[in-house]
């Protein structure tokens, strides 16, 4: 009877030991302290462009700034609740303080934007070792012909007159320069923040260089949201872009958010890089 007690208790123990421990390790996993902190830094409203505006407009009665306000909550949300799950969240939007007001205004009073190259990784997970070798040295050689296609393409002076060349800008994204580095520094430190993620600019755009696509339904808008990160420091991490295509006759902006937003957020945590 004794042991049979005795065996009880030390089952009991046994078991309360298991569940403190994993009590722990829950805990510490999901500790603050153990996660970084991002800032999420919204798209500039005088950086926008969707030539679905007006479609929009005429569905809803809405005008151009409610409609980009829609998009830019909208963009914001999706991209908080994609990133909670992984990282602590900063959010400037949402809680809608002076200090984040100002915040803002002060990111937004030091970036300028520039054109760069977007970074573009392959697929080599089943790849031989051969196989993988050959095609990064491809994407190495096709890099560095656009580098010099883009360097080839900036407006110079010949004969007295400036001249420049077109360029294509499909495989490029809109990226922000931080003029005033010690801005993000001081924001970080107040903050407590590890990175900085910029959307640097929301565009829903139809290739109009196609003589006939008037009134044709099977046509695709372009939908891109182009981002680059900082960290704390105010050293440019990574910068890319997402994209998705959008039936040129989709009017309802709601279900452009429902259906487009979440292949954008997949593309974009695929692609964020927190060196």
């Amino acid at each position: 009877m004794m042991t049979k007690r005795i065996l009880s208790i030390l089952l009991i123990a046994i078991s309360f030991a298991t569940i403190t421990y994993g009590q722990e390790y829950l805990d510490f996993n999901n500790s603050y302290n153990r996660q970084k902190r991002v800032l999420v830094v919204p798209f500039d409203e005088r950086i926008y462009f969707n030539d679905a505006t007006a479609e929009i407009a005429r569905r809803d009665g809405l005008n151009h700034d409610e409609i980009m306000e829609y998009f830019r909550y909208q963009l914001n949300l999706y991209i908080i609740n994609s990133l909670i799950d992984s990282c602590e969240i900063v959010d400037l939007m949402m809680n809608n303080t002076r200090e984040d007001e100002a915040d803002i205004t002060g990111l937004y009073t030091t970036m300028s934007y520039e054109l760069r190259l977007a970074e573009f990784e392959i697929d080599t997970e089943n790849m031989g070792a051969l196989a993988r070798k050959r095609a990064e040295k491809l994407e190495e050689a096709r890099r560095k012909q656009r580098e010099e296609e883009m360097k080839n393409a900036r407006p110079g002076m010949q004969n007295g007159e400036i001249v420049g060349r077109k360029q294509q800008t499909d495989d490029m994204y809109l990226h922000i320069v931080i003029g005033q580095p010690e801005v993000l520094k001081e924001i970080a430190s107040r903050r407590k923040v590890d990175y900085f993620l910029f959307v640097n600019q929301f565009d829903i755009k139809t290739d109009y260089r196609d003589p006939y696509i008037s009134g044709q339904r099977n046509v695709n808008r372009l939908m891109r949201v182009h981002f680059s990160i900082y960290n704390a420091n105010g050293e440019f991490i990574s910068g890319n872009y997402a994209s998705a295509k959008v039936p040129i006759y989709e009017d309802d902006k709601e279900r452009i958010v429902n259906q487009y937003f979440p292949e954008i957020m997949r593309q974009i945590l695929k692609k964020i890089k927190f060196h």
